[in-house]
């Protein structure tokens, strides 16, 4: 039976590669995903090894709780004069404080350098010592001394061409301030930290610009020779006050590495779902093919039996060739993992999300899931076509095998029904009632594995209706709509690979399309602004609060509003913030207040979403218990309760000056700039340019201006995500050739005939690609019309977050309907000329 087994695999070589193929494609994402994020990981560890190797140990202000924020925790500063304790510790080598804070550069004409990727643009002190710095090398020139020298990153320095000796602008949260470039930085091998820029100063400018004088973000240690990190690290624990802590230096690399890594997950688990839904859509595939040839092979299973084959013999044999062909098939898509990932990354960086890499990493756990995920998914879709191998009878080796009609039950069409009922209750019940809405994806999924339980019985009305037209084309388009109709359950199993990927690329263009529409009712509804003034780039951090002060003195504006966000603890849970001016917070915003005063907010009020006080039964006066990891534990008294969601969708809005008082200095994410009445907003506009010329990480934008820039950045993103699902379609492609592969070699004494009784050659090949259409429509219709119900779902489960335009985009919709018509045609290209080339006379004769 083995020999058996490889005989016939190895004797359809074009089934067997589009099969491999299928799979292959699934498994090369799934590996990719794995090489690609172990490799961002390897990257992260070896910068921050980097830029810690000459650090032993690290003097600290304990953190209030472990709060990651990208790639590291918040903390309060320390005292300097906790250094003078650090250094008469035994022990100590040399001991220096270390300041870093945002810090942004420009070129030697102005403009702002800036990062991609949402990628930090920081400032550093540079130790004086130069075992503190590690790897942190200068390239060329001098450590910066005084007061106006600056040492930039390297790639700044070669990419804006900023020469050793000029001089730059460079902006902080403070004042902007020049200095002279006096050295450039680099990272070991690297030029760069992972994509950000650099600013170095000596340690007394950092403190001054960067944080504040007698303040140090943290103490770098070098111990004495012979003296182990982990035990320096508790010498100087005995001589610090209480609230600082001394850790080893490879600890806070650890402590880095494991943020990063955390924030790492979200592109893992992205990149996992594409897998899976990859691999699923190839499960189609093998699903057919089994199937397909099971049913034109009945004849050589019946001859087995009649020989004394068992049925589990027959059942061993097919479920084997899965094995196999899953083994196979694994390991060609490990190999193609690699370039899988290179395309990853380069597709990350078009989109603007570049990040940090190393030589590709392949590790033996990525080799061992890759290959259990593949051949599991094989064998899994291969089950059943098996089992019903086991039912051919040795009498049907006396009769030619004849394919059945493959109509679905009426079991399946009621299990169905039953199913896609229950998901859209569900689903109904989650949007317009009180059914909590951890129940939408449950119901989703159930909806569409109803519409895949129901597409058999559909598949046959809409070949019929969709192949109307082809009577046009004559008796070949008549044929191919037979031909599709003649066996729903297998046109519906080629066309239903098709419909998955088709429908999450169409619910992703919807709602996309309704966020897009949405932004011109949440600014109108939300906002009272004529100007809106943002970071320079749209991922930045933000803005330095100098930048508002700028715009506040343009004439013609009335008042700026401004806004930024943070993340701490309330009622005990983690959640993010919006921090506004309650001086100005009304005249920009409408948030709606059924409760309270943002002018109340002071430096220990909070105003929260009606969403949350209902949730939690609060009203205002009461307090709730908030924790900031810089300062810990504070008390926030309720002032306010808002219903518009919106500009701010956030749960939780404090004041400006209580974020300072809790978190420390923040950046600006916006101003709402309102005018007076009679000022011409175009005049403003270019007045406000001009005041901001000293700040060029902020633009001011008007409303077209901003939604334009908003509608820019989820254009990138549905961009991403849809050639993340193409992947899925390309492989839907391989299973339609897959499947009229197999059928022109079932269909050999039909075409025969057709032949022989007069079809000319042109007019087969024309038949199959009209067939392949027909597959290809049935799938495209129903994913598009599922896709705009779930996309349309899926904007209305966010309305709260202010998503409450609805909008279908007709035309893109249409051109992928189209597009997968003319990729229906492009997959028949080679069965169409294989069923051209049958042999009329061997054809006929065949047994």
């Amino acid at each position: 039976m083995f020999t058996a087994t490889l005989r016939g695999m190895l004797a359809h070589k074009v089934r067997l590669a589009l099969t491999v193929a299928s799979i292959a494609l699934g498994v090369a994402f799934l590996a990719g995903t794995l090489v690609l994020t172990d490799t961002m990981r390897l990257a992260f560890d070896q910068l921050f090894g980097k830029v810690s190797a000459g650090t032993d140990a690290v003097v600290r202000a304990e953190a209030a709780y472990s709060q990651s924020e990208g790639i590291s925790t918040s903390r309060a500063p320390i005292p300097a004069s906790v250094l003078t304790q650090v250094r008469q510790a035994d022990g100590v080598r040399t001991a220096e404080g270390s300041v870093s804070g945002y810090a942004l550069l420009t070129d030697n004409s102005g403009r702002a350098v800036l990062t991609s990727g949402g990628a930090p643009t920081m400032g550093y002190s540079l130790p004086a010592d130069p075992a503190l710095r590690g790897d942190v090398k200068l390239l060329t020139g001098a450590a910066p001394s005084g007061a106006h020298q600056v040492a930039i990153d390297a790639t700044s320095a070669e990419e804006h061409h900023i020469a050793l000796g000029s001089t730059i602008k460079v902006l902080f949260r403070g004042p902007t301030q020049e200095f002279t470039v006096v050295g450039t930085v680099g990272f070991g091998g690297e030029k760069n930290l992972g994509g950000t820029t650099g600013a170095y100063f000596d340690s007394a400018t950092a403190q001054q610009v960067l944080g504040a004088p007698g303040l140090f973000d943290s103490i770098s240690v070098s111990a004495d020779p012979g003296v182990a990190p982990a035990d320096l690290a508790q010498k100087i624990n005995t001589v610090l006050p209480d609230g600082a802590e001394a850790v080893t230096g490879a600890t806070v690399v650890k402590e880095s590495a494991d943020a990063v890594n955390e924030d790492l997950k979200v592109v893992t688990v992205m990149f996992m779902i594409f897998a899976g839904i990859a691999l699923f859509v190839g499960s189609f595939i093998i699903w057919n093919t089994f199937t397909m040839t099971i049913t034109q092979r009945s004849r050589e299973i019946a001859l087995l039996r009649a020989i004394g084959a068992t049925r589990r013999q027959v059942n061993r044999s097919l479920v084997l060739e899965a094995l196999l062909l899953g083994i196979v098939a694994s390991a060609v898509g490990i190999g193609l993992g690699l370039l899988v990932a290179k395309g990853l990354n380069l597709l990350m960086a078009a989109v603007g999300f570049s990040l940090p890499s190393t030589s590709m990493q392949v590790e033996p756990r990525t080799i061992v899931v890759s290959l259990l995920v593949g051949t599991v998914v094989t064998v899994a879709a291969a089950l059943v076509p098996a089992h019903r191998a086991t039912k051919v009878l040795p009498v049907e080796a006396l009769r030619e095998a004849v394919p059945g009609s493959g109509n679905p039950s009426k079991k399946r069409v009621i299990s169905g029904a039953v199913v896609t009922v229950i998901g859209l209750t569900g689903l109904f019940m989650t949007l317009y009632a009180d059914l909590s809405m951890m129940l939408f994806g449950p119901s989703l999924l159930a909806i569409i594995v109803g519409v895949l339980m129901l597409l058999p019985a559909a598949a046959r009305p809409l070949a019929s209706l969709i192949g109307v037209p082809l009577r046009l084309r004559g008796l070949p388009g008549e044929l191919a709509r037979q031909n599709a109709m003649r066996n729903p359950r297998r046109t519906s199993s080629t066309a239903a690979a098709l419909m998955v990927g088709l429908t999450l690329v169409v619910s992703m263009g919807v709602f996309a399309s309704s966020l897009k529409a949405s932004f011109g009712d949440i600014i109108g509804d939300s906002t009272n602004a004529a100007l809106f003034v943002t970071p320079s780039s749209s991922q930045g951090p933000g803005f330095s609060p100098e930048a508002i002060k700028a715009v506040q003195g343009v004439p013609g504006v009335d008042k700026v509003s401004a806004s930024g966000w943070g993340q701490a603890r309330f009622n005990g849970a983690d959640s993010s913030y919006s921090a506004v001016d309650p001086a100005t917070a009304t005249a920009g915003l409408n948030l709606r207040l059924s409760a309270g005063s943002v002018s109340d907010l002071g430096t220990t009020g909070i105003v929260v979403a009606q969403s949350a006080a209902t949730t939690h039964g609060w009203k205002v006066g009461d307090s709730i218990g908030t924790e900031f990891a810089e300062t810990g534990k504070h008390t926030m008294k309720i002032v306010g309760i808002y219903d518009s969601k919106g500009w701010i969708s956030d749960d939780f809005v404090i004041s400006i000056a209580a974020q300072t008082a809790a978190a420390g200095p923040q950046l600006i994410n916006s101003g709402l700039v309102t005018l007076l009445p009679g000022a011409d907003r175009s005049t403003v506009q270019k007045a406000i340019t001009a005041a901001l010329a000293d700040h060029p990480d902020a633009k001011v934008l008007d409303r077209k201006g901003f939604e334009k820039e908003a509608s820019g950045f989820i254009d990138k993103l549905l961009t991403f995500v849809t050639v993340m699902l193409l992947l899925a379609v390309i492989i839907a492609l391989l299973g339609i050739v897959n499947t009229l592969v197999l059928s022109v070699f079932e269909r050999t004494r039909e075409l025969g005939l057709l032949r022989a009784v007069g079809m000319t050659r042109a007019q087969v090949r024309a038949m199959v690609r009209w067939e392949a259409v027909v597959i290809s429509l049935i799938g495209a219709l129903a994913g598009a019309a599922l896709g705009i119900g779930l996309g349309l779902a899926l904007s209305q489960a966010l309305a709260d977050e202010g998503i409450e335009a609805i909008s279908i985009p007709g035309l893109q919709v249409a051109l992928y309907v189209v597009l997968a018509a003319v990729a229906g045609v492009l997959a028949a290209v080679g069965p169409a000329r294989s069923a051209a080339k049958v042999d009329v006379l061997k054809a006929v004769v065949a047994d």
